[in-house]
């Protein structure tokens, strides 16, 4: 008799790495380009309504040119779940 092993969990568990690479990485795009996105829409939303505003997205300070790894991510994402920035 021949055991198996079972690779369902194994999938899994690769599947989920692959979800949370694509979420993590998501998460920086949408934080980077969060504003411009922003500003971009709110010029689409004012066009659709006749309005003749012309918004910019606020430049970039030298802080957010640094380079960033996940400590920054966390430091941000805590102290935005406690309510202040």
């Amino acid at each position: 008799m021949k055991l198996r092993k079972n690779q369902r969990g194994q999938s899994l568990v690769e599947y989920l790495v692959i979800v949370s690479i694509i979420a993590i990485g998501s998460i920086a795009v949408v934080r980077g380009l969060g504003e411009t996105i922003y500003t971009r829409f709110a010029n689409i939303t004012n066009s659709l309504q006749g309005k003749d505003t012309d918004l910019q997205p606020a430049a970039l300070k030298d802080s957010e040119y640094r380079r960033k790894n996940l400590n920054d991510f966390f430091k941000e994402a805590s102290s935005e779940g406690s309510g202040h920035r």
